[in-house]
């Protein structure tokens, strides 16, 4: 499900300033968790030239880029570094 940004709540802070503390807690278990879970996954299709994986490996990369962003650091699988 793709989410327009232009629609997120924000102020001048930012997108995390418009969410509680415990709504991005639970918003940065939830994309740790599937980032863990999916890492060997994405991985595994990093040869895969088709349109779909490419997609999936880009969306899961900027996941990756999301969670180092709010300071969650988990290593980017090695078939996927840049």
């Amino acid at each position: 499900m793709a989410v327009d940004p232009l629609t997120l709540p924000t102020t001048e802070a930012g997108l995390t300033e418009a969410l509680s503390e415990r709504e991005l807690s639970a918003l940065t278990q939830a994309a740790s968790w599937y980032a863990s879970y999916h890492a060997h996954i994405i991985a595994e299709s990093a040869d895969d030239q088709s349109a779909a994986a490419v997609a999936r490996r880009e969306r899961y990369v900027d996941l990756h880029e999301a969670l180092w962003k709010l300071g969650i650091r988990r290593a980017l699988p090695d078939a996927l570094r840049r």
